[in-house]
């Protein structure tokens, strides 16, 4: 993280206040205040009529790696509000910084790296090939939370669209004829709830019933942190394949299954439907999708795991194009490089040394068999990638069907790839349209295959769900 970087930590009311509330705050950890980092207020006044504000801490770095400290920054109720989402906000310094580069890059890499920050925080114009339709302006616009590679708030959701052909609902789903684009451009807006309601600015064209006779399918996203996403390309796919079960041979409960294209030769590992499995496709899709900027490829790779292929084409190193009169493509090889190389290399979350709750909340995660699927640990090229994934998909139940159907084999309708949680506590909102606010309410949503370890959950006490929260604030 570069010297003066801010970490902005999300102060929520439930509902409007009809006066003034000022939230406290109280700091532990072995960081210090004034040395190792600044806060902007220890009282925060959220006005009148709002629901929501913000702490802006920002870290001192002096450019030296020192060995990990903890800021545990916890928020108290105010008289008469209450407060929803994650009240115990845990994180580490020192070490890789959240948003830096992750350690034992080469000097070509690391200034790679460097590069490609300020191409993920550029604002395109429409005269540099923004739109015609988009969602952002920027990588960064929807990747910020709590710095540039993390998530973003509710209100950033976006639509993605489909439409259907097949028999079965959901079924053969494909990308909307007429949009450039498959991603339907809309803002959301609203209180911080599952339901909130999303509105169309700007004159952004309505999603349409149907295509040509065909039902359209939409279904809202949460953009999701990208910190050390580039690790999972150096996880091979006999790793991934070693807990490959899609048929519970073993009858423990859990299948686990591939997201694939190519004949089956090409397993997917990012995304939330394990549809892409290459950092330059990561980046490339969503610059098409989201803003419209077109694109030739850099490196090539095994290609998109999706019918939809974010507008990539059948093979990876098809360019992309619009006609929005601006020459193709809209971004230099250059510049296209050196963003892949900042998503590539952007470093995990550094873990925060375990407290003793937090040591009985991981007994207790084990003990759950949430690491059935949530693995600690992957081996990848790279060494470790402590991620607390397996890459597969999972079925979590029909309550998070969104009906969207991705990939070759295909994904139903039920699965997503089972999401890291490493620097977890800093991406609220949770799940895959960010419906659940808190880890508490993310961890009720479970069903399906995490039925069991939810119910389970459910019957803790209240002193043991609160450690497993901590464990999760740790990683």
């Amino acid at each position: 993280m570069d010297e003066g970087a801010l970490v902005v930590v999300p102060v929520l009311l439930s509902e409007p206040s009809r006066r003034d509330v000022r939230v406290s705050i109280r700091l532990d950890g072995s960081a210090l205040l004034g040395d190792d980092f600044a806060l902007d207020e220890q009282v925060l006044l959220i006005e009148a009529g709002r629901t929501r504000g913000q702490l802006l801490l920002s870290v001192h770095d002096d450019g030296q790696v020192e060995p990990v400290e903890t800021i545990q920054i916890t928020l108290f109720a105010p008289k008469g509000a209450r407060l929803i989402g994650t009240q115990v906000h845990t994180m580490g310094i020192g070490g890789p910084r959240l948003g830096g580069p992750m350690e034992g890059l080469t000097p070509d890499e690391l200034a790679a790296f460097r590069r490609g920050r300020p191409v993920f925080e550029h604002r395109f114009t429409p005269s540099e090939g923004l739109g015609p339709f988009y969602n952002a302006t920027s990588c960064a616009s929807c990747h910020s939370t709590p710095v540039a590679g993390g998530s973003s708030p509710l209100y950033r959701n976006f639509y993605l669209g489909v439409y259907q052909f097949g028999a079965t609902p959901g079924a053969q789903s494909s990308a909307i004829p007429p949009f450039l684009s498959q991603v339907i451009p809309a803002y959301g807006s609203g209180n911080f709830h599952a339901d909130a309601e999303f509105t169309l600015e700007g004159g952004r064209p309505l999603i349409p019933d149907d295509v040509f006779g065909f039902p359209v399918i939409s279904a809202q996203r949460n953009s999701v942190p990208t910190f050390g996403v580039g690790l999972f390309e150096f996880v091979s796919d006999d790793t991934i394949l070693e807990h490959y079960d899609p048929f519970d041979s073993d009858n423990d409960g859990i299948s686990g299954q591939v997201n694939t294209q190519l004949n089956g030769t090409a397993i997917g590992r990012m995304g939330l439907k394990a549809q892409v499995n290459n950092i330059e496709l990561f980046t490339r899709g969503p610059l098409q999708a989201q803003m419209g900027i077109t694109s030739e490829a850099v490196e090539g790779g095994a290609g998109i795991v999706s019918l939809m292929r974010m507008q990539v084409g059948s093979d990876p190193n098809d360019p992309t194009e619009d006609d929005d009169g601006v020459p193709d493509p809209e971004i230099s090889h250059q510049d296209l490089s050196d963003l892949i190389a900042f998503a590539r290399f952007l470093a995990p979350p550094a873990q925060v040394p375990f407290s003793q709750a937090a040591l009985d909340g991981q007994a207790q995660f084990d003990t759950l068999g949430c690491t059935s699927c949530h693995l600690p640990s992957l081996a990848s090229s790279r060494g470790p990638v402590e991620a607390y994934t397996d890459l597969l998909l999972h079925d979590v139940g029909v309550d998070l069907v969104d009906n969207i159907q991705l990939g070759e084999q295909p994904a139903a309708l039920t699965e997503f790839r089972t999401q890291p949680l490493w620097g977890v506590s800093l991406a609220a909102p949770y799940l895959h349209d960010g419906r659940a606010a808190t880890l508490s309410a993310a961890i009720e949503a479970h069903g399906g295959e995490a039925a069991a370890s939810r119910d389970a959950y459910l019957l803790l006490s209240e002193s043991e769900r609160e450690n497993l929260i901590t464990f999760l604030e740790h990683l």
